[in-house]
């Protein structure tokens, strides 16, 4: 066993910093809890008439305040624990108030995936979803990373807006851009409980249109982000069940005979190029059905960002993203250092927007570990099993992993003009995931066999996903209304 080190100087600094909104958080939390009128409530009558009894044994009278004797560590939080209690829990994120997470019915390894274990209803408020019209939530059983059963949650919306048809109702699995590490950061809870309306608007403009929607907790239990095969999977059994659904008290299902599309960006075009990469795999029933998966700024090999995000004020999502990454294979936490440690279990609850704060502090993956996290072959060995492209056999994958229907791929591309008039030929491209990345996936699919088109768009990473809206919602309109692919890598 690798023996601890102390924290050293800039690593404690480091350490400090990256904690203090967590520990600032924790203490908002912890005085909100006492504050609660509930907080005493598990003290049993005879005691309170009694009075308390102090941690020196001394009995206080009642109504007089009790003291602990304890005095609190401020620093308690920026201490790693002992290397014996480093087990994968600890960094785990905290409970959900949903009990489909908190207390879920217990898995069934010979449930198919896909298949509805629990149902109900849902409202999402006007300012989430400006045209809803009715919604239900569905716990579905679903598959992670290692073949093992877990459950996921999916969120059906079918829009107010009618279709006209003269097709049915097409159903778009909208993927989030989750990008974070906890539970209360999933779909299914901030779309009726939080203000969380989606910009750039795809979420509106899909509904706007009149698509059946559904929005899946990708993520899975453990929220793992970033982990793509197990993100992939619970996207198509999210749309499995999407299919399968029968609302209460009718007896039709809501989207049998749709057609499908899927559209995501970012951390969502992890989840979305991974559920078109397994599906001639993993469910093969929807070749055909699944007509379409428009894949947006995607980081497609991880190892290809260390030059670009790692120690960059992108730091903070790369970060979270290998920390999500771990939450599917815990082999990767007995490389943390105590500074390791400390972050890992302080960060398991943060939001995308935390996540992204993060990398005002940019400190490199290297802070937390004592290994060369670009050499490492555990480290190689996982972002190997989880990189997009051609499938590779060396590292567990099926040949048969090339999507069946058509791909388009867009990116923040600095080929494509960020404006007109004199200087604005050329746009500044994505720095953190760089157009070429998103190109040679493209290559790589299409080299395969899947029939690809490459769009690129102008801006950054950031600005790339609101010029995108336009052609990257007409391509999925085109799809979900059976107008032909004509301009894919296939069709040249």
């Amino acid at each position: 066993m690798r023996s601890r080190r102390p924290l050293r100087p800039g690593r404690t600094v480091a350490a400090a910093v990256l904690a203090l909104t967590c520990a600032l958080s924790a203490v908002h939390t912890g005085a909100a809890a006492a504050a609660s009128p509930d907080a005493g409530a598990g003290a049993s009558p005879a005691a309170a008439a009694a009075g308390a009894v102090t941690s020196t044994g001394a009995s206080t009278p009642a109504g007089v305040p009790a003291s602990t004797g304890a005095v609190p560590d401020p620093l308690a939080a920026l201490r790693p624990v002992p290397e014996h209690e480093r087990t994968p829990e600890r960094y785990l994120p905290s409970p959900s108030p949903d009990p489909w997470y908190s207390s879920p019915p217990a898995l069934d390894p010979a449930t198919a995936p896909g298949t509805i274990l629990a149902t109900r209803d849902v409202t999402i408020p006007p300012h989430n979803v400006r045209n809803f019209g009715r919604g239900w939530q569905v716990l579905v059983q679903s598959t992670d990373s290692h073949d093992r059963p877990q459950q996921i949650v999916s969120t059906l919306i079918e829009p107010a807006t009618p279709w006209a048809g003269p097709d049915p109702r097409p159903l778009v699995s909208f993927n989030v851009t989750i990008d974070s590490l906890g539970l209360t950061c999933m779909p299914s809870h901030t779309l009726p409980h939080r203000f969380n309306l989606e910009l750039p608007p795809f979420l509106q403009i899909l509904a706007d249109r009149g698509y059946g929607l559904v929005v899946t907790d990708f993520q899975g239990p453990k929220a793992a982000y970033a982990a793509g095969r197990a993100n992939g999977r619970a996207v198509l059994d999210g749309i499995r069940a999407a299919r399968a659904f029968v609302p209460p008290g009718e007896t039709d299902a809501l989207f049998a005979d749709s057609r499908v599309v899927q559209i995501g960006y970012s951390g969502g075009g992890i989840a979305t190029g991974w559920a078109a990469q397994l599906q001639p795999v993993y469910a093969p029933e929807l070749t055909g059905i699944l007509v379409g998966s428009s894949v947006g700024g995607v980081p497609a090999d991880y190892s290809d960002l260390f030059d670009t995000m790692d120690g960059t004020i992108a730091s903070g999502l790369y970060r979270a993203a290998v920390l999500g990454l771990a939450r599917e294979y815990p082999e990767l936490y007995p490389l943390l250092n105590d500074t390791g440690d400390v972050i890992a279990h302080h960060l398991r609850d943060a939001c995308a927007a935390a996540n992204t704060a993060g990398g005002l502090i940019p400190a490199p993956l290297s802070t937390l570990t004592d290994i060369d996290p670009r050499t490492d072959p555990t480290v190689a060995a996982v972002m190997a099993r989880n990189r997009l492209g051609a499938p590779d056999p060396a590292h567990g994958a099926d040949p048969q992993e090339v999507p069946t229907g058509p791909v388009q791929v867009w990116h923040g591309d600095a080929a494509a003009p960020i404006g007109p008039g004199p200087g604005s030929s050329q746009g500044p491209g994505d720095p953190f995931v760089p157009e070429w990345t998103a190109r040679r996936l493209a290559d790589e699919w299409c080299a395969a066999g899947a029939d690809v088109e490459y769009t690129p768009v102008p801006g950054e990473h950031i600005l790339a996903a609101y010029t995108a809206v336009g052609p990257a919602l007409d391509w999925v309109d085109d799809r979900a209304r059976g107008v032909p692919f004509t301009s894919g890598c296939r069709s040249e």
